[in-house]
């Protein structure tokens, strides 16, 4: 090689090694910035649920200070009283209007055969 030729590859800028050091870079700060959305993500998300587990506690004693006046105000000595001071209108249900039901099939006589209707038929 002659001398002019080297002092021209001498001043020469290495574009591979930049760009390789540039795309190192570029990934470097991506991951870094993931990372801080990720963290900022697991932070609102914890706080939402925290915020959302204490409106369920208040909403569970809620329910169970209502599930308390339910049984108070339903028990028979609350009830009764409710009726012996005329709040509880109750008219009393005449005989002629009770109809008695029954869950069970009449008893067959000793002896006497009965229909089967459960048989499979045969294709």
């Amino acid at each position: 090689m002659s001398a002019s030729n080297r002092r021209r590859h001498a001043n020469a800028i290495p574009l591979a090694s930049f760009a390789t050091w540039a795309v190192i870079g570029v990934f470097a700060c991506g991951g870094g910035l993931g990372y801080v959305w990720c963290k900022n993500q697991l932070y609102s998300t914890g706080t939402e649920i925290k915020s959302l587990e204490r409106e369920l506690a208040e909403l569970q004693n809620k329910n169970e200070v209502a599930l308390s006046k339910i049984a108070q105000l339903s028990s028979t000595a609350k009830l009764q009283e409710r009726y012996n001071s005329g709040f509880i209108k109750l008219v009393p249900i005449a005989n002629d209007h009770i109809a008695v039901m029954t869950n069970g099939v009449p008893a067959s006589k000793a002896g006497e055969l009965r229909a089967i209707s459960n048989e499979r038929t045969h294709e």
